[in-house]
C-alpha cells in the first residue's frame, strides 16, 4: 500500500491538495490537513445510481472538513466505486463489507493512531461495524443520523419519492437533498456539482450499467447489508462496543425519524463505555451542514474530552 500526492490529483472545492492511496487494489482518492487529534470523516450512500442511495461523495464533508481542520488533522475520502476512488473489480465486492474492510485497510495504510470516526448514514453504520471488528484503530466513535443502523425502518422511500427531474441532474439533486433537509440555504449548486459531475463521468456510467445489468445491489450489497445490520446490532445489544460514542440526530429528520437515534442510544448505553445522545431542532439529516458551528462545537467538546481521559 502505497501513496502517492501529486499536483494532477484532482480535489473538491474548499479541500485543497488531494492524494491517492492504494487499499488493496481500490485506488482511494482522500484529502488530508490540519494537526492534532486525528478524524476521519465517513459519508453514506453507496455505489449505484442515485435513487438508490448512490453517487455520493467526499463534497458532502466540504464545510466539515474545514471547520474541524482548525483544531484536528481531518482526513476524508472517496469510498470504493464513489467520487474518484475505484471501484471493485469482483461484482460480489459490492457490498458494505467490502466498504468496512476497505475503511479498515485504509486506516492501516495510512499508519495512523487511534482515530476519532465519525460516520453519517449509511456511513454511520460502516464505521460502527469496522470499529467493532477492530477497535485497536478507534479512539472514539460518533454516529450521525444513521438510519443504516437504526433499530427501525428509515423514511426515504417516502419522503424522497415524485423526483420530477432526472435524479442525475442538478434540479434533481438539488430537489432531493433540499427534501432531505429542513432548511434549504446550504443546499446549493456548489455543493452539488461534483455530484453531478461525478454521475455524468464515463467510469461511472460504465460501473452503472454493470450494477444494473449484473443486478448486484439485489444479488449482493442489500442481503449482506441486512445480514450484516442484525449482527452488528446484536454486538451493540452484547456491550461489545468499548470506544467512547456520541450519537447526533436532526429532530425533524423526514427520512430517517429521530425515534431511531434513541432507541439506538438505549441498545448502546449502558454498556460499560460512555455515550451521549445530541439532538438537535430544526435540522434534516444533515445536521452538520444546517448546523455547522453547532455540530462542529459538539465534535470538538467530544474529541477533547476523549483526549483528556486517554
Amino acid at each position: 500500500m502505497s501513496a502517492q500526492a501529486t499536483v494532477d490529483v484532482p480535489t473538491y472545492p474548499g479541500f485543497g491538495p488531494a492524494q491517492w492511496i492504494d487499499v488493496d487494489g481500490i485506488r482511494t482518492w482522500y484529502a488530508d490537513r490540519g494537526s492534532g487529534p486525528t478524524i476521519v470523516l465517513v459519508y453514506g450512500g453507496n455505489a449505484g445510481p442515485p435513487t438508490s442511495g448512490g453517487g455520493v461523495c467526499a463534497m458532502v464533508w466540504s464545510e466539515t472538513f474545514q471547520r474541524l481542520s482548525r483544531f484536528a488533522r481531518v482526513i476524508v475520502y472517496d469510498r470504493p466505486g464513489n467520487g474518484y476512488s475505484s471501484a471493485p473489480e469482483r461484482d460480489e465486492d459490492f457490498t458494505m463489507a467490502f466498504n468496512v474492510a476497505h475503511l479498515i485497510g485504509f486506516l492501516e495504510a495510512l499508519e495512523l493512531e487511534p482515530v476519532h470516526l465519525i460516520g453519517h448514514s449509511r456511513g454511520g453504520f460502516l464505521t460502527t461495524r469496522a470499529t467493532l471488528l477492530r477497535q485497536d484503530l478507534v479512539r472514539s466513535l460518533t454516529i450521525v443520523t444513521s438510519g443504516t443502523l437504526g433499530p427501525g425502518v428509515p423514511m426515504n422511500a417516502v419522503a424522497l419519492s415524485g423526483n420530477p427531474h432526472s435524479p442525475y441532474g442538478m434540479e434533481g439533486m438539488l430537489w432531493v437533498h433540499e427534501r432531505y433537509s429542513y432548511g434549504t440555504e446550504h443546499v446549493t449548486e456548489e455543493w452539488m456539482a461534483p455530484f453531478v459531475d461525478h454521475m455524468a463521468d464515463e467510469p461511472y456510467r460504465r460501473m452503472l450499467e454493470r450494477i444494473t445489468r449484473q443486478r448486484l445491489l439485489e444479488r449482493f450489497f442489500r442481503p449482506g447489508l441486512a445480514a450484516d445490520k442484525r449482527e452488528t446490532l446484536r454486538w451493540l445489544e452484547e456491550g461489545r462496543l468499548q470506544r467512547p460514542t456520541q450519537i447526533v440526530w436532526g429532530r425533524t429528520d423526514r427520512t430517517v425519524p429521530v425515534k431511531l437515534g434513541f432507541d439506538l442510544f438505549d441498545i448502546v448505553a449502558g454498556k460499560g463505555t460512555p455515550v451521549t445522545l445530541s439532538v438537535v431542532d430544526k435540522s434534516g439529516h444533515f445536521p452538520y451542514r444546517e448546523h455547522p458551528q453547532w455540530f462542529d462545537d459538539t465534535v470538538r467538546d467530544f474529541v477533547a474530552e476523549v483526549e483528556k481521559d486517554a
